[in-house]
């Protein structure tokens, strides 16, 4: 958005509006919408307060500076369709000269890539989620009950979309009964639609000249939801001790978020270290998966990647280089697909069309986990191979090959390649959760070479080259599935070298070795991320859902309760296990969630299920 001030103040040349009062902003910001937190501060610690018109975050910041110095939490959630640059919001608070710490803070963290749900970890006790689009479509892709909403557009007769009863009932169903709404506006038709909403509406003085604005509150709830039966498992709150199973990637990640949310963790792996599987890799690379524009399948990616690389950021000297990476389209169908995606395909780039991915990161997966299992050390039990749970009185008995039994509120499943058995599949089924779930093992090994090729950034093409690791560089990768041979094959070195075969000389390689790993594929290549439904409880109340998937009678799904999954992340899980972990906080601490709620369905591993019972199978 361009910067355009009219007597002194910030003006939408779009809606042909101010965007806050001219003469005091921070004080309309304070009187209209801060003080309705006064109303219920001294009734609870944690608070979800959500904005229809982030602007330059004004309401955000001058809220957080409440939340500075104290115990309590914010998860402010905003929506926003035309944002400032990170450039133009430093000018528009210089000028303002208001909330300089905060605003400084804002704009370092404030995301480059704006599209859809963006979140930004303000501080240690505030979470701030932007989604980036039209009104209309972030409400019906937001997941919250918002204690307080702020309505924060411009005015009905320059933005009339904003404020009809469409929207009204859609920030309703996103609010907690008694929860509170504010706005400056006070038109009839505003009051009208509230009412029809199942809102109290107060009509209180305005602020400066203004004479009225409106506070309301939402006296009932509105019982019915679309798709219903992907709802997110209900949670008990005050559950404090949490049992990963696995120590990969995905595992250790886990763990580490959970254990910073104040968790009792506690990390189980079968083996005698940890990363012995896929996850063992000297090298990797984070990259997303480029599609065609709007398949959601290339969105959770991006967002994978996006929110991986923030969290990398923090140990970047340790095990991960931002380095880059070109992705080359090596046949027409890839030059279609990335020509009409969100990337920049440079058409004259050797040996054939590419895309370079700044942001992409060379990291050296075995590493990190022996880094994030150091700061968990004491939370890590080697040589514990899963066989079982038992549900108990005051939540799980896990029980062990060796014997040993362990009590836990909460089991995270990591499991990695060995995910199938949980689901009685594999050359081991050990459970069945849910054997409607499309899950294998796939086998890779990659080749590593003497140092050849003199690149800084990742090489991906029909296979893939990572920059050098001391005076080695790695090459791969296979995929078997249903192959669970742990030897080395002489057959996929010759396939991975014939992979890059256009960026290296074979006459001059020199073989060092191999490895082996197993990743683990979904049937739809979304991993399985979330809790674990009730299969009979499913296929019981369910039964219909080829006739009335969108009926109003469908019941609130039932999961087993605090049994949760982050697993299936095929070779991209050094960026969907970041965002995987984060999800799984998201449903355990009942907070609105960090990524688009269709995203969410997407991942949820009852969609097998669903999409059974939707085309009338058992």
């Amino acid at each position: 958005m361009e910067i355009i001030f009219k007597s002194n103040t910030l003006f939408s040349d779009e809606f042909g509006d101010f965007y806050f009062n001219k003469s005091d902003p921070l004080g309309q910001s304070s009187y209209v919408f801060i003080s309705a937190i006064d109303e219920i501060w001294d009734k609870k610690d944690s608070f979800i307060v959500a904005e229809c018109g982030f602007g330059i975050g004004l309401n955000f910041l001058n809220l957080a500076s409440r939340f500075e110095n104290t115990t309590k939490t914010l998860h402010y959630v905003s929506i926003e369709k035309y944002p400032f640059s990170k450039e133009n919001l430093a000018k528009i608070y210089q000028k303002m000269g208001v909330f300089d710490k905060f605003s400084k803070r804002l704009i370092k963290k404030y995301p480059i890539f704006k599209d859809g749900l963006c979140r930004i970890y303000f501080s240690k006790n505030i979470i701030l989620d932007i989604y980036f689009d039209d009104v209309k479509v972030a409400l019906k892709n937001l997941d919250f009950k918002a204690d307080i909403w702020f309505m924060d557009g411009f005015s009905a007769s320059k933005n009339p979309q904003m404020w009809d009863l469409e929207t009204i009932f859609c920030i309703k169903n996103l609010m907690l009964r008694d929860g509170i709404l504010r706005t400056y506006s006070s038109t009839k038709s505003l009051k009208e639609n509230l009412k029809n909403a199942n809102f109290i509406v107060d009509v209180l003085k305005g602020f400066g000249l203004k004479r009225e604005m409106i506070s309301a509150k939402l006296i009932k709830e509105d019982e019915f939801k679309k798709e219903i039966y992907y709802s997110r498992p209900l949670v008990k709150k005050n559950l404090k001790n949490v049992l990963i199973i696995g120590a990969g990637v995905a595992g250790l990640i886990s763990g580490f978020k959970f254990k910073k949310a104040g968790f009792n963790v506690l990390i189980a792996e079968k083996e005698s270290e940890v990363a012995t599987n896929g996850s063992g890799n000297l090298v990797g690379a984070l990259m997303p998966l480029i599609t065609q524009k709007g398949v959601s399948l290339g969105k959770f990616h991006v967002k994978s990647f996006l929110m991986a690389g923030d969290f990398y950021k923090k140990f970047a000297k340790k095990f991960i280089k931002f380095s880059g990476a070109k992705d080359f389209a090596f046949d027409e169908k890839l030059i279609k697909r990335y020509q009409n995606s969100d990337f920049v395909l440079n058409l004259k780039d050797h040996p054939y069309p590419s895309v370079f991915i700044k942001n992409a990161a060379t990291i050296r997966p075995k590493h990190m986990c022996e880094y994030f299992a150091s700061l968990l050390r004491d939370e890590i039990l080697l040589n514990y191979e899963f066989i079982n749970f038992k549900k108990v009185d005051d939540g799980y008995e896990v029980s062990f090959k060796n014997g040993d039994i362990l009590k836990t509120d909460i089991i995270i499943f990591a499991t990695g390649s060995h995910s199938e058995e949980l689901f009685n599949k594999g050359e081991n089924p050990k459970i069945n959760l849910d054997d409607s779930v499309l899950i294998s093992s796939v086998r890779g090994q990659v080749t590593h070479i003497k140092k050849q090729i003199n690149t800084e950034f990742i090489i991906n093409a029909k296979g893939y080259i990572c920059p050098s690791y001391f005076d080695l560089q790695i090459i791969g990768a296979t995929y078997d599935r249903g192959d669970y041979t742990k030897f080395l094959k002489d057959l996929d070195d010759i396939k991975n070298l014939e992979s890059i075969k256009e960026f290296i000389d074979k006459k001059d390689i020199k073989f060092i070795g191999s490895k082996v790993g197993f990743r683990s594929y979904s049937g739809d290549r979304f991993p399985l991320i979330g809790g674990i439904c009730d299969v009979l409880w499913f296929k019981k109340n369910y039964s219909n859902l080829l006739w009335n998937k969108h009926k109003t009678s469908n019941l609130y799904p039932k999961y087993l309760e605090n049994i949760y999954i982050n697993s299936a992340h095929g070779s991209r899980g050094l960026g969907s296990a970041v965002l995987g972990a984060e999800i799984l906080l998201d449903l355990v601490l009942n907070r609105p969630f960090c990524i688009d709620k269709n995203l969410v369905d997407e991942v949820n591993p009852a969609r097998f299920l669903i999409r059974r019972l939707k085309k009338g199978f058992k």
